[in-house]
Protein backbone atom coordinates (compact mmCIF):
# COMPACT_ATOMS: atom_id res chain seq x y z
CA UNK A 1 0.00 0.00 0.00
CA UNK A 2 1.21 3.53 -0.95
CA UNK A 3 1.78 5.67 2.05
CA UNK A 4 -0.16 8.95 2.08
CA UNK A 5 2.86 11.01 1.89
CA UNK A 6 4.49 9.35 -0.99
CA UNK A 7 0.94 9.74 -2.99
CA UNK A 8 1.26 13.33 -2.04
CA UNK A 9 4.71 13.57 -3.29
CA UNK A 10 4.26 11.71 -6.77
CA UNK A 11 0.89 13.90 -6.76
CA UNK A 12 2.50 17.20 -6.55
CA UNK A 13 5.61 15.66 -8.88
CA UNK A 14 3.01 14.80 -11.99
CA UNK A 15 1.33 18.31 -11.53
CA UNK A 16 4.88 20.45 -11.54
CA UNK A 17 5.99 18.07 -14.43
CA UNK A 18 2.52 18.61 -16.77
CA UNK A 19 2.45 22.23 -15.19
CA UNK A 20 6.08 22.60 -16.66
CA UNK A 21 5.30 20.73 -20.19
CA UNK A 22 2.66 22.71 -20.62
CA UNK A 23 4.24 26.29 -20.21
CA UNK A 24 7.16 25.19 -22.36
CA UNK A 25 5.84 23.63 -25.06
CA UNK A 26 1.78 24.04 -25.49
CA UNK A 27 1.95 28.09 -23.94
CA UNK A 28 3.79 29.19 -27.32
CA UNK A 29 1.37 27.69 -29.88
CA UNK A 30 -2.07 29.08 -27.82
CA UNK A 31 -0.35 32.20 -26.46
CA UNK A 32 -2.97 34.48 -28.68
CA UNK A 33 -5.95 32.46 -27.02
CA UNK A 34 -4.39 32.88 -23.00
CA UNK A 35 -4.46 36.42 -24.34
CA UNK A 36 -7.75 36.63 -24.93
CA UNK A 37 -9.14 34.20 -22.18
CA UNK A 38 -7.90 37.12 -20.07
CA UNK A 39 -8.93 40.10 -21.70
CA UNK A 40 -12.21 38.28 -22.31
CA UNK A 41 -12.12 37.52 -17.93
CA UNK A 42 -11.52 41.52 -17.42
CA UNK A 43 -14.23 42.29 -19.92
CA UNK A 44 -16.79 40.79 -18.42
CA UNK A 45 -17.79 42.63 -15.46
CA UNK A 46 -18.55 45.72 -17.56
CA UNK A 47 -19.96 43.25 -20.25
CA UNK A 48 -22.40 41.84 -17.77
CA UNK A 49 -23.18 45.31 -16.33
CA UNK A 50 -24.10 46.68 -20.54
CA UNK A 51 -26.26 44.00 -21.07
CA UNK A 52 -28.12 43.31 -17.74
CA UNK A 53 -28.90 47.09 -16.32
CA UNK A 54 -28.46 48.74 -20.16
CA UNK A 55 -30.29 45.40 -21.27
CA UNK A 56 -28.28 45.70 -24.43
CA UNK A 57 -27.64 42.48 -26.80
CA UNK A 58 -24.23 41.02 -25.47
CA UNK A 59 -23.04 41.07 -28.63
CA UNK A 60 -23.42 44.58 -28.88
CA UNK A 61 -21.95 45.02 -25.44
CA UNK A 62 -19.38 43.17 -26.10
CA UNK A 63 -18.48 45.04 -29.42
CA UNK A 64 -18.21 48.41 -27.67
CA UNK A 65 -16.42 47.02 -24.44
CA UNK A 66 -13.63 45.82 -27.66
CA UNK A 67 -13.58 48.66 -29.28
CA UNK A 68 -13.09 50.99 -26.59
CA UNK A 69 -9.94 48.90 -25.14
CA UNK A 70 -8.87 49.00 -28.37
CA UNK A 71 -8.83 52.68 -28.96
CA UNK A 72 -7.30 53.01 -25.70
CA UNK A 73 -4.64 50.48 -25.98
CA UNK A 74 -3.98 52.43 -29.51
CA UNK A 75 -3.94 55.72 -28.28
CA UNK A 76 -1.63 54.73 -25.55
CA UNK A 77 0.68 52.96 -27.75
CA UNK A 78 0.89 55.84 -30.55
CA UNK A 79 1.70 58.45 -27.45
CA UNK A 80 4.14 55.93 -25.96
CA UNK A 81 5.72 55.13 -29.56
CA UNK A 82 6.16 58.74 -30.22
CA UNK A 83 7.52 60.12 -26.76
CA UNK A 84 9.98 57.14 -27.52
CA UNK A 85 11.11 58.12 -30.66
CA UNK A 86 11.24 61.69 -29.14
CA UNK A 87 13.40 60.48 -26.90
CA UNK A 88 15.54 58.09 -28.80
CA UNK A 89 16.09 61.26 -31.35
CA UNK A 90 17.56 63.14 -28.37
CA UNK A 91 20.07 60.32 -27.70
CA UNK A 92 21.35 60.12 -30.94
CA UNK A 93 22.02 63.47 -31.08
CA UNK A 94 23.85 63.51 -27.91
CA UNK A 95 25.79 59.95 -28.69
CA UNK A 96 29.04 61.53 -29.50
CA UNK A 97 29.13 63.74 -26.47
CA UNK A 98 27.59 60.34 -24.19
CA UNK A 99 30.40 58.57 -25.91
CA UNK A 100 33.31 60.97 -24.62
CA UNK A 101 31.53 60.96 -21.25
CA UNK A 102 31.53 57.25 -20.83
CA UNK A 103 34.87 56.72 -22.30
CA UNK A 104 36.45 58.87 -19.61
CA UNK A 105 34.23 57.30 -16.85
CA UNK A 106 35.51 53.99 -18.15
CA UNK A 107 38.87 55.11 -17.97
CA UNK A 108 39.00 56.80 -14.48
CA UNK A 109 37.07 53.89 -13.17
CA UNK A 110 39.59 51.07 -14.47
CA UNK A 111 42.18 53.14 -12.96
CA UNK A 112 40.45 53.63 -9.76
CA UNK A 113 39.48 49.50 -8.92
CA UNK A 114 42.85 48.98 -9.93
CA UNK A 115 44.76 50.72 -7.73
CA UNK A 116 41.91 49.26 -4.86
CA UNK A 117 42.73 46.18 -6.44
CA UNK A 118 46.51 46.10 -6.09
CA UNK A 119 45.76 47.17 -2.25
CA UNK A 120 44.24 43.63 -1.73
CA UNK A 121 45.63 40.60 0.14
CA UNK A 122 45.51 38.08 -2.75
CA UNK A 123 42.98 35.77 -1.07
CA UNK A 124 40.12 39.11 -1.33
CA UNK A 125 41.32 39.51 -4.61
CA UNK A 126 40.33 36.09 -6.08
CA UNK A 127 37.21 36.15 -3.73
CA UNK A 128 36.59 39.36 -5.67
CA UNK A 129 36.80 37.82 -8.43
CA UNK A 130 34.73 35.10 -8.15
CA UNK A 131 31.69 37.61 -7.07
CA UNK A 132 32.57 39.38 -9.96
CA UNK A 133 31.92 36.37 -12.00
CA UNK A 134 28.88 35.02 -10.34
CA UNK A 135 27.51 38.76 -10.87
CA UNK A 136 27.94 38.67 -14.64
CA UNK A 137 26.88 35.26 -14.57
CA UNK A 138 23.22 36.51 -13.27
CA UNK A 139 23.29 39.41 -15.01
CA UNK A 140 23.72 37.15 -18.27
CA UNK A 141 21.09 35.05 -17.81
CA UNK A 142 18.48 37.99 -16.72
CA UNK A 143 19.24 39.37 -19.92
CA UNK A 144 18.92 36.28 -21.78
CA UNK A 145 15.29 35.59 -20.31
CA UNK A 146 14.52 39.48 -20.98
CA UNK A 147 15.17 39.10 -24.93
CA UNK A 148 13.87 35.64 -24.85
CA UNK A 149 10.61 37.57 -23.50
CA UNK A 150 10.51 40.69 -25.83
CA UNK A 151 11.06 38.13 -28.66
CA UNK A 152 7.36 37.80 -28.26
CA UNK A 153 7.08 40.92 -30.46
CA UNK A 154 10.35 41.13 -32.01
CA UNK A 155 8.47 40.11 -35.40
CA UNK A 156 6.28 43.05 -35.97
CA UNK A 157 4.06 41.05 -38.57
CA UNK A 158 4.36 38.16 -36.00
CA UNK A 159 3.05 40.44 -33.14
CA UNK A 160 0.27 41.82 -35.22
CA UNK A 161 -0.91 38.76 -36.76
CA UNK A 162 -0.73 37.38 -32.66
CA UNK A 163 -2.73 40.59 -31.83
CA UNK A 164 -5.33 40.68 -34.50
CA UNK A 165 -6.15 36.59 -33.61
CA UNK A 166 -6.36 37.76 -29.65
CA UNK A 167 -8.41 40.78 -30.83
CA UNK A 168 -10.96 38.30 -32.65
CA UNK A 169 -10.84 35.27 -30.34
CA UNK A 170 -11.80 37.68 -27.62
CA UNK A 171 -14.91 38.77 -29.01
CA UNK A 172 -16.12 35.21 -29.33
CA UNK A 173 -15.05 33.86 -26.09
CA UNK A 174 -16.69 37.18 -24.58
CA UNK A 175 -19.71 36.62 -26.64
CA UNK A 176 -20.25 32.76 -26.15
CA UNK A 177 -18.76 32.79 -22.60
CA UNK A 178 -21.38 30.61 -20.94
CA UNK A 179 -21.78 28.17 -24.19
CA UNK A 180 -17.71 27.95 -23.99
CA UNK A 181 -17.73 27.35 -20.58
CA UNK A 182 -20.55 24.82 -20.55
CA UNK A 183 -18.51 22.63 -23.47
CA UNK A 184 -15.48 23.00 -21.55
CA UNK A 185 -16.74 21.34 -18.57
CA UNK A 186 -19.07 18.48 -20.66
CA UNK A 187 -14.98 17.21 -21.28
CA UNK A 188 -14.73 16.08 -17.59
CA UNK A 189 -16.46 14.04 -15.94
CA UNK A 190 -20.03 15.38 -13.76
CA UNK A 191 -18.95 15.39 -10.61
CA UNK A 192 -15.58 17.70 -11.18
CA UNK A 193 -17.56 20.47 -12.46
CA UNK A 194 -18.15 22.21 -9.37
CA UNK A 195 -14.55 21.61 -8.27
CA UNK A 196 -14.10 23.11 -11.39
CA UNK A 197 -16.00 26.18 -11.04
CA UNK A 198 -14.23 26.43 -7.76
CA UNK A 199 -10.70 26.39 -8.99
CA UNK A 200 -11.39 29.02 -12.02
CA UNK A 201 -13.18 31.18 -9.25
CA UNK A 202 -10.34 30.69 -7.07
CA UNK A 203 -7.10 31.31 -9.48
CA UNK A 204 -9.16 34.49 -11.22
CA UNK A 205 -9.47 35.87 -7.70
CA UNK A 206 -5.93 35.44 -6.18
CA UNK A 207 -4.71 36.17 -9.73
CA UNK A 208 -6.38 39.91 -9.46
CA UNK A 209 -5.23 39.77 -6.20
CA UNK A 210 -1.51 39.19 -6.77
CA UNK A 211 -1.80 42.09 -9.91
CA UNK A 212 -2.90 44.45 -7.43
CA UNK A 213 -0.19 43.68 -4.55
CA UNK A 214 2.31 44.16 -7.52
CA UNK A 215 0.78 46.91 -8.61
CA UNK A 216 0.75 48.52 -4.75
CA UNK A 217 4.23 47.95 -4.45
CA UNK A 218 5.30 49.43 -7.45
CA UNK A 219 3.37 52.54 -6.62
CA UNK A 220 4.79 52.19 -2.96
CA UNK A 221 8.77 51.99 -4.03
CA UNK A 222 7.81 55.18 -6.65
CA UNK A 223 6.90 57.30 -3.97
CA UNK A 224 9.70 56.41 -1.38
CA UNK A 225 11.73 57.18 -4.42
CA UNK A 226 10.08 60.72 -5.18
CA UNK A 227 9.90 61.56 -1.56
CA UNK A 228 13.14 60.34 -1.02
CA UNK A 229 15.14 62.20 -3.61
CA UNK A 230 13.54 65.60 -2.98
CA UNK A 231 14.73 65.33 0.84
CA UNK A 232 18.03 64.62 -0.17
CA UNK A 233 18.11 67.40 -3.24
CA UNK A 234 18.19 65.35 -6.15
CA UNK A 235 18.01 66.78 -9.56
CA UNK A 236 14.12 65.95 -11.42
CA UNK A 237 13.14 63.90 -8.32
CA UNK A 238 9.74 63.24 -9.91
CA UNK A 239 11.28 62.10 -13.14
CA UNK A 240 13.67 59.69 -11.73
CA UNK A 241 11.12 58.61 -9.56
CA UNK A 242 9.09 57.67 -12.31
CA UNK A 243 11.97 55.21 -13.86
CA UNK A 244 12.73 53.48 -10.78
CA UNK A 245 9.18 52.70 -10.30
CA UNK A 246 9.17 51.27 -14.18
CA UNK A 247 12.67 49.54 -13.65
CA UNK A 248 10.75 47.61 -10.41
CA UNK A 249 8.51 45.80 -13.15
CA UNK A 250 12.21 44.49 -14.05
CA UNK A 251 12.43 40.58 -13.04
CA UNK A 252 15.25 40.07 -10.42
CA UNK A 253 17.27 43.57 -11.34
CA UNK A 254 14.08 45.72 -9.82
CA UNK A 255 14.91 49.50 -8.31
CA UNK A 256 18.87 48.05 -8.10
CA UNK A 257 19.26 48.91 -12.02
CA UNK A 258 18.71 52.32 -11.19
CA UNK A 259 19.98 52.97 -7.61
CA UNK A 260 22.68 50.68 -8.07
CA UNK A 261 25.35 52.37 -10.92
CA UNK A 262 23.80 56.12 -9.87
CA UNK A 263 24.95 55.20 -6.08
CA UNK A 264 28.66 54.11 -8.13
CA UNK A 265 28.93 56.98 -10.07
CA UNK A 266 28.45 59.20 -7.07
CA UNK A 267 31.32 57.77 -5.06
CA UNK A 268 33.68 57.80 -7.70
CA UNK A 269 33.41 60.80 -9.88
CA UNK A 270 30.94 63.01 -7.82
CA UNK A 271 29.90 63.79 -4.49
CA UNK A 272 30.50 60.57 -1.81
CA UNK A 273 28.20 62.52 0.71
CA UNK A 274 25.22 62.42 -1.98
CA UNK A 275 26.74 58.34 -2.76
CA UNK A 276 25.96 57.94 0.88
CA UNK A 277 22.30 59.59 1.12
CA UNK A 278 21.77 57.55 -2.46
CA UNK A 279 23.25 54.10 -0.77
CA UNK A 280 20.43 55.00 2.43
CA UNK A 281 17.59 56.22 0.58
CA UNK A 282 17.97 52.72 -1.83
CA UNK A 283 18.69 50.17 1.60
CA UNK A 284 15.14 52.01 2.54
CA UNK A 285 13.09 51.64 -0.19
CA UNK A 286 14.60 47.69 -0.69
CA UNK A 287 13.66 46.78 2.55
CA UNK A 288 10.66 48.49 2.93
CA UNK A 289 9.27 46.77 -0.12
CA UNK A 290 10.85 43.17 0.70
CA UNK A 291 8.99 43.20 4.51
CA UNK A 292 6.06 44.22 2.78
CA UNK A 293 6.19 42.20 -0.60
CA UNK A 294 5.90 38.71 1.03
CA UNK A 295 3.30 39.99 3.68
CA UNK A 296 1.14 41.49 1.08
CA UNK A 297 1.29 39.38 -1.87
CA UNK A 298 0.91 36.69 0.63
CA UNK A 299 -2.34 38.55 1.97
CA UNK A 300 -3.74 38.96 -1.44
CA UNK A 301 -3.73 35.04 -2.52
CA UNK A 302 -3.84 33.92 0.68
CA UNK A 303 -0.28 31.96 0.66
CA UNK A 304 2.62 31.74 3.41
CA UNK A 305 5.31 34.48 2.41
CA UNK A 306 8.04 31.29 2.40
CA UNK A 307 5.54 30.09 -0.32
CA UNK A 308 5.66 33.25 -2.74
CA UNK A 309 9.69 33.37 -2.34
CA UNK A 310 10.07 29.84 -3.24
CA UNK A 311 7.69 30.72 -5.87
CA UNK A 312 9.51 32.93 -7.34
CA UNK A 313 12.74 31.27 -6.93
CA UNK A 314 11.72 28.26 -8.39
CA UNK A 315 9.78 30.06 -11.29
CA UNK A 316 13.12 32.08 -11.81
CA UNK A 317 15.27 28.97 -12.10
CA UNK A 318 13.02 27.37 -14.36
CA UNK A 319 11.55 30.02 -16.44
CA UNK A 320 13.90 32.70 -16.50
CA UNK A 321 12.52 36.30 -16.57
CA UNK A 322 9.05 35.02 -16.98
CA UNK A 323 9.31 32.94 -14.55
CA UNK A 324 8.74 35.49 -11.68
CA UNK A 325 5.51 35.74 -12.60
CA UNK A 326 4.66 32.16 -13.68
CA UNK A 327 5.72 30.94 -9.96
CA UNK A 328 3.01 32.89 -8.05
CA UNK A 329 0.83 31.98 -10.47
CA UNK A 330 1.45 28.03 -10.61
CA UNK A 331 1.62 28.14 -6.81
CA UNK A 332 -2.09 29.91 -7.34
CA UNK A 333 -3.07 26.92 -9.19
CA UNK A 334 -1.96 24.34 -6.95
CA UNK A 335 -3.23 25.76 -3.64
CA UNK A 336 -6.49 26.25 -5.88
CA UNK A 337 -6.23 22.69 -6.98
CA UNK A 338 -5.57 20.87 -3.27
CA UNK A 339 -8.60 23.36 -1.75
CA UNK A 340 -11.34 22.09 -4.30
CA UNK A 341 -10.17 18.49 -3.94
CA UNK A 342 -8.95 18.24 -7.08
CA UNK A 343 -5.58 17.42 -6.40
CA UNK A 344 -6.40 15.43 -3.10
CA UNK A 345 -2.93 15.32 -1.78
CA UNK A 346 -1.30 16.41 1.51
CA UNK A 347 -4.91 16.59 3.02
CA UNK A 348 -6.17 15.12 6.35
CA UNK A 349 -9.73 15.46 5.65
CA UNK A 350 -11.60 14.06 2.51
CA UNK A 351 -11.84 16.58 -0.15
CA UNK A 352 -15.58 18.71 -0.56
CA UNK A 353 -18.05 17.28 -2.78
Amino acid sequence: MVRPWLYSLLGLAGFLAGVYLLLQYALPLVLPFVIALVIAELMDPIVNRLSGKKKLPRTIAVSLVLLTFVVIFTTAATVGIARLVEEIRGVVQRVPHLYAIAMDMGARFAEQFSRFNEALPGSIREMLAANLADVQTSLQHSLEGAASALGVVSSVPAFVTNMLIALIATFFISRDRAMIGEFLLSLFPSVWHGKLRRVKDDVWSSTMGWAKAQFMLILLTMIQTIIGLSLIGANYAVTMGVVVGIADMMPVLGPAAIYLPWILYSFIFGSKIFGLKLLILYAVVAGIRQVLEAKLVGDQIGLHPLAILLSLYLGFTFFGALGVVAGPLITILLKSMIKSGLLPIFQDDPPPN
